[in-house]
């Protein structure tokens, strides 16, 4: 009897201690499917279980010194039992309704506490208590010695527990059967002593029996499959899932990684059914005689098999690390064998490093969602080694999910300045459209060619592929985006998952038609590029970005290029950027903007300084191109024609300092006179110019000269307005102020402008971000959009 508590206790804490690390193990896989394998999800169940932990300890051992008797131990091992238990009852009812209602980020944290606290706090309870029991059952052993000998068992147990559920236990059990088990051995390891030492009472004993057939019995109705699943179980990495359904209307077939979608086949053809695995086909660009091709992620085979179609002479490598999705593939995909296609089951970036092949194609398809990305596939130490391991002409492509958004911080923009520092002939796609700021995928294409590819080509554009022939369309322009402040990602440095909850959060609150954080985000890229007067590197920047989103986003775009003549003979080259949308329609109104800065800060003591511009150039800007972008993405059309007009020269010759008697906007003026050259004798039916709009405590008022020269449009503007905020847009008169409405109100185009003069910062070199509000700047592009569908033919 004495020899069986010597060994009793110690086997009792290396059960708990490994039953403690199962459902640590597989707690990280309960929650992947909702949350996804990211760094938030490890990092919460690692903390809430080393809380709860901590929290057992401390409370097992004041409750040893308390009640010291072995039936309250067991007792505790019993209730435990019974707490994993219903963590099996919660992961198959409750989770499915919690998980998918949290974020990313905060949703692991709040589940893993609701799931997992209780079952591993009560665990933890029993390490100080067999320490108290073990010492009563031999005084004569030191306390330390105790200690340490339940401590090493205790731990001993948690080892082979966490080396099992990862070795044995998940790759050839569902996590859901393991948590089972779990509870019934936690169960009869509590209940037996009870029953041995006549504690447990016969009613009690068929409780206990028929809690664990209730149990089972639950277990076995909610194993059966959904409708349309036609196989699920948990894989080395992830749960996966296929099932049938019906996609873009056919019957298909789905391939799912925990909650993550990867793959899609049609039933009744062999046509790719989802857009991105399509652009496959940039090799036909790039490298036509692909003979030696990588596929790193194989997913459901959809492009092995589609290279192996279309490349009859080529061999065909996949690298997957899911030992078990090839023959899933095979049986489930329709992927035959052939002796062309390569599979290794191990990881695609340890695969490049140890081959000596080199390849012509490597296609990256890991990043099949935002809530598993693979951190060492983004970063530019793996570009390096893809790069390294391509043929001179070879193309790397990878598909990657994201937005287009400028918001900081970005995954896509971080992820384009590490591609770019790779490869710096490199070309992006936007498979929805380059104009849409929300979620899509991006395909990413390194060139190792100096070559470059011409997308308005007539062998590209005539092409049959409908996805080669649109590349043009799809293509993002670098050009619209300023890269300075996203970070390089590295191996030291690559926060995915920080970076991909940004990405969800935007995709949550991201508005139909106005962000004011995005427009935020437009002025903070324009400041980025440095100051912006005529002989500025930043004005020759800003027109490039200008130029390139106006091709992005507008129906047609011009451009008016001249030469100035300062007084002192300095020529400054000037373009005026013009962005057209709806040119069918012949009533047309201008919606304007100025994108130079002042040169010299003329109201500050030392008046050599340039001046930022937040507000003063940056603000209407912003405005006019978040305004671009919803009208480009709106599926109604207004009843005019819009013509953005991005004036430059604005702030007038640069050898101007303070004295404004002289003073000319020279963008709008050119503009004005030469309006014939772009209307004919159509001219526009108003002009709306917009200037420093984002100032936080922003209060519009109506400028003088607008009501005398354009008083019905500025009513109207005003109209349209106040149903925005009528605190911004008072019907008080301002003062009368000289801008680029007043060529356009010479040259006969009623026209008005919006903007707030009570601005302190003002010409100074104050004017800079932190005066800007996104609530001011989403105000004034409402209200511009709401005058726009205001208006009627």
């Amino acid at each position: 009897m004495k020899h069986f508590k010597k060994i009793s206790l110690p086997f009792a804490v290396f059960l708990t201690g490994a039953c403690v690390l199962i459902i640590e193990v597989a707690a990280t896989r309960i929650l992947s499917p909702y949350f996804g394998n990211t760094i938030f999800t490890v990092s919460s169940v690692i903390g809430v279980v080393l809380a709860a932990l901590s929290a057992g300890y401390y409370f097992g051992g004041t409750l040893a010194d308390k009640y010291p008797e072995e039936k309250v131990f067991y007792s505790i091992i019993l209730l435990s039992g019974f707490s994993v238990a219903l963590l099996y009852l919660l992961t198959r009812f409750l989770l499915p309704l919690l998980g998918y209602s949290l974020s990313i980020v905060s949703g692991p944290v709040i589940t893993a506490l609701i799931l997992f606290f209780a079952p591993s706090f009560l665990l933890g309870t029993l390490s100080p208590f067999a320490i108290k029991l073990q010492e009563q059952s031999f005084p004569g052993k030191g306390i330390g010695s105790i200690a340490g000998e339940m401590f090493f068992w205790s731990t001993l147990g948690s080892i082979f527990g966490s080396l099992s559920a990862g070795f044995v236990l998940i790759p050839r059990f569902g996590v859901s059967r393991i948590i089972l088990a779990v509870a019934v051995i936690l169960i009869i390891t509590g209940f037996l002593p009870l029953v041995k030492t006549g504690i447990v009472k016969k009613k009690f004993f068929k409780a206990i029996v028929l809690s664990v057939a209730g149990i089972l019995l639950v277990s076995v109705f909610s194993a059966f499959k959904s409708d349309g699943v036609v196989y699920s179980r948990d894989g080395i990495y992830e749960k996966i899932t296929v099932y049938d359904g019906e996609y873009a209307g056919r019957p298909a077939r789905f391939f799912q990684q925990d909650s993550s979608l990867s793959g899609v086949m049609f039933l009744n053809s062999d046509e790719l059914a989802v857009d991105y695995t399509k652009y496959y086909a940039l090799y036909k660009v790039f490298k036509p005689d692909v003979k030696d091709a990588l596929v790193i992620g194989g997913g459901a085979y959809s492009i092995p098999k589609a290279l192996l179609k279309d490349l009859p002479d080529a061999v065909v490598d996949v690298a997957e690390i899911e030992p078990s999705l090839y023959e899933l593939a095979q049986k489930y995909f329709n992927v035959a064998e052939n002796e062309r296609l390569n599979n290794r089951a191990e990881d695609g970036r340890r695969l490049l490093h140890d081959t000596e092949k080199k390849y012509d194609l490597i296609f990256s398809d890991v990043y099949y969602s935002l809530y598993s990305i693979p951190a060492h596939f983004t970063t530019k130490e793996f570009f390096k080694i893809a790069k390294d391991k391509l043929n001179a002409d070879g193309v790397f492509i990878a598909n990657l999910i994201g937005d287009l958004s400028r918001q900081e911080p970005s995954f896509i923009m971080s992820e384009m300045k590490t591609f770019q520092a790779v490869f710096p002939n490199s070309y992006f796609f936007a498979v929805n459209a380059p104009d849409e700021s929300g979620t899509q995928n991006i395909i990413f294409a390194g060139y190792n060619s100096d070559k470059k590819i011409d997308l308005n080509g007539k062998k590209i554009i005539n092409d049959e592929n409908p996805i080669i022939k649109s590349l043009a369309k799809k293509a993002v322009n670098p050009e619209r985006f300023e890269l300075s402040d996203y970070p390089i990602l590295t191996d030291d440095f690559s926060p995915v998952e920080y970076l991909a909850a940004k990405v969800i959060q935007r995709s949550y609150g991201f508005h139909d038609s106005i962000d004011g954080n995005e427009i935020l985000a437009l002025v903070n890229q324009q400041l980025r590029y440095g100051p912006r007067h005529l002989s500025a590197p930043g004005h020759e920047k800003t027109r490039k970005f200008l130029i390139a989103e106006m091709n992005a986003l507008a129906q047609e775009t011009k451009t008016q290029v001249w030469r100035h003549a300062e007084p002192d003979g300095q020529e400054q080259e000037l373009t005026n950027i013009i962005g057209s949308f709806y040119p069918e329609n012949e009533k047309r109104i201008i919606l304007a903007a100025h994108y130079d800065s002042k040169k010299f800060a003329d109201r500050d003591i030392n008046k050599q300084e340039p001046v930022p511009g937040a507000n003063d150039s940056a603000s209407g800007v912003a405005v006019l191109l978040e305004v671009a972008r919803a009208l480009a993405n709106s599926g109604v059309s207004p009843d005019i024609g819009v013509d953005m007009v991005f004036f430059d020269g604005e702030e007038g010759e640069e050898s101007q300092v303070g004295d404004y008697r002289n003073w000319e906007p020279l963008g709008s003026t050119y503009f004005a006179e030469h309006l014939s050259g772009i209307y004919g004798d159509n001219k526009p039916i108003s002009g709306l110019v917009l200037d420093m709009v984002c100032d936080k405590d922003l209060r519009i008022l109506k400028e003088q000269s607008s009501m005398k020269n354009a008083p019905a449009q500025t009513e109207a503007f005003w109209n349209a307005a106040k149903k925005i905020n009528r605190n911004v847009f008072r019907d008080e008169a301002g003062s009368e102020i000289r801008d680029d409405h007043t060529p356009l109100n010479h040259a006969g185009v009623p026209s008005f402008l919006v903007i707030d003069f009570d601005y302190p910062p003002f010409h100074t070199t104050a004017d800079t971000l932190d005066k800007c509000g996104a609530k001011s700047l989403e105000t004034v592009a409402g209200a511009v959009l709401n005058y726009i569908y205001a208006l009627k033919q």
